[in-house]
Formats: structure tokens, C-alpha cells, sequence
């Protein structure tokens, strides 16, 4: 499952500040595609607007934010040398459904008494365990067991800095789910460019949780990005329910396209998941236009018979065919498959 996080990591990209337009579409439009887990808030969690002047407020986010949740369930990320408990209570009677508690791995016995607390409110809790490079696979799963016994639903592996790689996650996840039932999640920052493959490789491995936000919007250079991270998850065969990579890609484009951010765009996407060589995107263009067609519905049907080498043939057989309302169909001479 892909957990959201696009407001509350997006908000260091931000300067802590979002217009609430902004807010409230990325909220609906993401639980319209089913994304059922949302954060929100600014980057250090609750009560950060006390330390930062100019950071929104706990209360703007929340008016912008939980009316429009849908189906969803909305959290926010807590440190304890940040927020407080009357931060906590006041969330959840505002409607929050989760809330992250976090702190450096070195440091984790300072969040047991705030994820007691939680859990006394009714909160779905999970333990961010910061830095978790910075311990053994082993320290880890001492730490999960203490986070459990605390009541914590879900103990998070952090790879705060982006440096992880795929083996690693997987290690950490199997050496958890060895020793204890409590759920995994994952959030993966992308300074190696390895974000979306680190939260593969966890959600592979059985974790529950994998984090993404909208463009790979976050701290540094970014976090998993949630609308190829999704593709990624199809073409791996893991149910995605409704999610639709396309069009969260739309969404992102809406509402952070003038952000000019690193990060795959909707076309880049498609490429990938249709697996379509884009050496033929001229081909591809000109054919969309001539047909006044989806370029993007045009590539898939396309690739459906040829992603080794379609001809402009091929193309316009598959535009007349869209433009006609039938369905595109298997033709041999088209094809790549020549057994």
C-alpha cells in the first residue's frame, strides 16, 4: 500500500506554506484515486508553526484537508521535541485517523510514552525509526518489538538520508516481519535516485507501507515519486485497486508543475509502462495530431502489437482504428511476436 505524503515532506520544498486550493484538490483528488493513507502538515509535524513563524498553522491545514478526505484517512508526523500532547488530542478531535512518531534511531525510547498516548486516543500509530541505517537489522527488530509492546501498529524503516539500496530494505523488512507480526512501512528519500526501486523492494518484501508524494516533492532531493511509483507497482502485478499513474500524473502537473521539479512526467511514465522506445515519439505525435487522438491512448494500443520496432504503419492502423470507436486488435504483420 502507498502512503501519501506529498503535503507534509512537500512542505520543505515549500517554505512550509501551500495554498489551500492547493491542498484541498491534492486531498480529494488523491482519494478519488484511492490512495488511502494522506499526511499532511508541515515537514517536522505537529506543532512546528510554534518554532517556525512562518509555517502554516496545525488549524489551516487541518480546515484544508480533512473535509475533503473522502474515503481516505488523514495523518500528520510527530516529533516529540516538537509537538505535544494537547497536539495529538487536538488532531484526532479535528478527525485525524494516523499519526507517524518519530525520532533518530539512537533516540527512539523518547516516542513510547507519545505512542502510548495515541493509542489511548484512538489513533492508527505508527514508529518512524530515523536513520534507521545508522543501526543493525538486528537493533531494529529489538526496536520494533519495543515500539509494538508500546502499541504501535507499524514500525517504519527511514532511509533519511537516500542512501539505502534495495537489498538492504529487503534485509531490514524480513528480519521484522522474523520475529514479530507488527506491520512495516518504508519511507525512502532520493538522493540516489534509488527511492522508487528502495519502496519496490520493500513492498516486495511484505511490507505494508511504502511512502510517495507527488513529483518525488520533498526534503533534499526528494522521496519516492508517488505517480511512477504506482506504474512501477503495476507493471510488478501488485493489486493498485484504482490508482491510475496517468492520471495522478495530471494532478501533479496541476497543482506542482510550476515547481519545475526533477521527476518522471506523465509522457516519461507511460513510456515505461507501456515500454514503448521513445525514438518513435515523432512518429507517434504526428499520427496523434493528424487523427486529432490521445497521443498516450495511441502508445498503448500501439505497443500492444509492436514495442521492438512499430512502423508508421502500424501507427495509422491503430489511429483510424481509435478514431473509429474499435477496439485495436492482434495483427500478425504488425507484430513483435515472431516465434
Amino acid at each position: 500500500m502507498i502512503l501519501d505524503c506529498t503535503i507534509r515532506d512537500g512542505s520543505y520544498a515549500t517554505g512550509n506554506r501551500w495554498d489551500k486550493e492547493a491542498l484541498h484538490m491534492i486531498v480529494e483528488q488523491l482519494s478519488a484515486q484511492s490512495i488511502q493513507y494522506i499526511e499532511i502538515g508541515n515537514g517536522t509535524g505537529l506543532g512546528t508553526y510554534r518554532k517556525n513563524s512562518s509555517a502554516m498553522s496545525d488549524e489551516d491545514y487541518f480546515a484544508s484537508t480533512l473535509p475533503y478526505k473522502g474515503n481516505s484517512k488523514i495523518g500528520a508526523f510527530f516529533i516529540p521535541t516538537v509537538g505535544t500532547r494537547e497536539d495529538l488530542k487536538n488532531f484526532r478531535e479535528k478527525g485525524g485517523d494516523f499519526i507517524r512518531i518519530g525520532a533518530n534511531a539512537t533516540e527512539i525510547e523518547t516516542t513510547f510514552e507519545y505512542i502510548r498516548y495515541a493509542k489511548e486516543l484512538g489513533f492508527f500509530v505508527c514508529c518512524n525509526v530515523m536513520k534507521t541505517y545508522a543501526i543493525t537489522k538486528f537493533q531494529l527488530v529489538e526496536i520494533a518489538l519495543m515500539a509494538r509492546d508500546n502499541g504501535a501498529d507499524c514500525i517504519y524503516i527511514v532511509d533519511s538520508a537516500g542512501g539505502m539500496l534495495p537489498e538492504q530494505i529487503k534485509q531490514y523488512v524480513e528480519a521484522i516481519q522474523a520475529f514479530s507480526d507488527i506491520k512495516v512501512g518504508f519511507h525512502g528519500h532520493n538522493n540516489l535516485l534509488m527511492a522508487n526501486a528502495n519502496s519496490l523492494a520493500a513492498l516486495q518484501a511484505g511490507a505494508y507501507f511504502a511512502d510517495a508524494t507527488l513529483l518525488g516533492i520533498g526534503r533534499g532531493a526528494g522521496n519516492a515519486q508517488l505517480e511512477s511509483l504506482v506504474a512501477v507497482c503495476k507493471k510488478a502485478r501488485m493489486d493498485m485497486g484504482q490508482c491510475n499513474a496517468l492520471q495522478i500524473a495530471d494532478l501533479a502537473q496541476q497543482v506542482l508543475g510550476f515547481m519545475n521539479l526533477k521527476g518522471s512526467t506523465k509522457r516519461e511514465i507511460n513510456v515505461g509502462l507501456q515500454n514503448f522506445h521513445d525514438s518513435y515519439a515523432p512518429i507517434l505525435e504526428r499520427v496523434a495530431m493528424k487523427y486529432a487522438i490521445n497521443p498516450e491512448i495511441l502508445m498503448e494500443e500501439v505497443c500492444k502489437i509492436n514495442i521492438i520496432d512499430p512502423s508508421e504503419e502500424l501507427f495509422e492502423f491503430a489511429a483510424s482504428t481509435i478514431k473509429e470507436g474499435r477496439k485495436v486488435t492482434f495483427i500478425p504483420n504488425y507484430s513483435h511476436h515472431q516465434f
